[in-house]
């Protein structure tokens, strides 16, 4: 096929790709109304060392991931959620709470996705300080050389709008749509095999078009008429 092939399928199947480019938006954009809202908060906790040697990224690295699945413990999430009142499960917490690990900046970030605004960064920071403390007290059974202390970088942030993220998805749905549209409009184009034009003639049967007759638009009108008058 031709540039101008492609291009006359488009024209003629246009109101396929609209179809389809428009329930997608619309099912994108209901989709993005029906998720839970959730609000997002961030809080970093500093990872110090007393003694510093080469092998200090390897150590921090295990170290931290240690400390991340002593925080996150279930009893430790129930603790937090009894704290606070939320009630939810330790389970329920474990989907929305991530600690991630930066041994290069000796950084532990927390985040933590709420329905409530306000709630997000305490449960951030009571998950910091909760994290903190159960390291202090592992510490009292360590060397002093050989603790690592976890303390305050940055407290939880205000939370932001985490989900859904409505504009997003109504223009990824709308882009899908287009392609899928466009896809489903060759495809018909494909399967369709009746003739349309004398391009398709000469194309498809490899026949020259000597002559075609002009369709008129009064032409049905004016054969009604003659039959009428027959008629009388």
């Amino acid at each position: 096929m031709q540039l101008v092939d492609y291009l006359t399928v488009l024209r003629r199947r246009w109101w396929i790709i609209v179809v389809v480019a428009m329930v997608a938006t619309v099912s994108a954009f209901a989709f993005s109304r029906l998720q839970e809202r959730l609000w997002r908060s961030e809080a970093s906790y500093l990872v110090v060392p007393n003694r510093y040697d080469n092998g200090l990224l390897i150590v921090l690295r295990d170290r931290m991931n240690s400390f991340r699945s002593v925080a996150l413990a279930p009893i430790q999430l129930e603790k937090i959620s009894a704290e606070l009142q939320l009630d939810r499960s330790a389970d329920w917490m474990l989907r929305h709470i991530a600690i991630q690990p930066n041994p290069e900046e000796q950084l532990m970030v927390i985040q933590v996705d709420y329905p409530d605004a306000a709630m997000a960064p305490r449960i951030a920071d009571a998950i910091g300080n909760n994290m903190a403390a159960l390291i202090a007290q592992q510490n009292t059974t360590i060397e002093g050389t050989d603790r690592i202390n976890v303390r305050v970088n940055q407290p939880a942030r205000p939370a932001l709008l985490y989900r859904p993220q409505t504009r997003v998805n109504v223009l990824a749905g709308a882009v899908l749509g287009l392609i899928l549209g466009i896809i489903l409009a060759f495809i018909l184009e494909a399967l369709d095999d009746t003739l349309k034009s004398a391009a398709d003639v000469e194309r498809y049967a490899g026949l020259t078009t000597l002559g075609a007759i002009p369709a008129a638009a009064g032409d049905a009108e004016t054969g009604r008429g003659r039959l009428a008058a027959l008629r009388r």
